[in-house]
């Protein structure tokens, strides 16, 4: 008897170390997932407010609008307050506030969760970077286009690439409106045809 119930205890040691073991290990492994969650969540902070880490869902989050208030996401596209969980655009003023309006002429609040800043005005999009840029200073549905050669030829694509044609072209997502040297004519409004003698149109550009 004294054998095996020696015997006994010996399994009943052995089966607890194990278990101990692989509680340690498994208390190691839920610490080192939740270090690595804590990094993740520092990085992911400053570009998109996703700065709490939830243990129980292993992910980052929000946990209020200073989070979002200064992340990325708010200054270049106005998802400035927490909101059912997440950062999202609320009003006119974030939309005002953002990058996206002096950049895209998307200033106006829309209500619309996908695109939830738009241009309200064809105005705004004139005032636009990429009016000024590559001619897209016509308000169409829910962003700032090129409706017409004029739009063209108010941009820097025209006065220094030459590309002052309104033309449509085939997309991987379907037509795209774009600015394009359409001709030896487009070319040499440009400056690169003065400067780099770049005069002739290929393929759209001034070559």
């Amino acid at each position: 008897m004294k054998f095996e119930f020696g015997w006994g205890m010996g399994i009943a040691t052995s089966i607890a170390l194990a278990t101990g073991i692989v509680l340690v290990r498994g208390a190691l492994a839920d610490r080192e997932r939740e270090q690595q969650g804590l990094a993740r969540c520092a990085s992911q902070c400053r570009i998109a407010g996703l700065c709490t880490y939830d243990r129980k869902l292993a992910t980052c989050r929000p946990r209020d609008s200073v989070d979002c208030s200064k992340s990325d996401i708010c200054k270049a596209n106005g998802l400035c307050t927490f909101l059912d969980g997440r950062c999202a655009v609320t009003s006119d003023a974030e939309c005002l506030g953002a990058e996206q309006c002096k950049e895209a002429g998307r200033c106006k609040f829309s209500g619309n969760e996908a695109i939830p800043c738009v241009p309200p005005s064809d105005a705004e999009c004139q005032a636009s970077s990429i009016c000024r840029r590559f001619g897209r200073c016509t308000m169409q549905g829910m962003a700032c286009n090129v409706a017409s050669n004029e739009d063209c030829a108010r941009a820097e694509a025209c006065t220094k690439n030459g590309q002052c044609s309104k033309v449509a072209r085939e997309a991987a997502d379907g037509v795209v409106v774009l600015c394009s040297a359409a001709s030896n004519d487009d070319c040499a409004k440009g400056e690169d045809c003065t400067s780099n003698k770049l005069c002739t149109a290929i393929d759209g550009a001034c070559r």
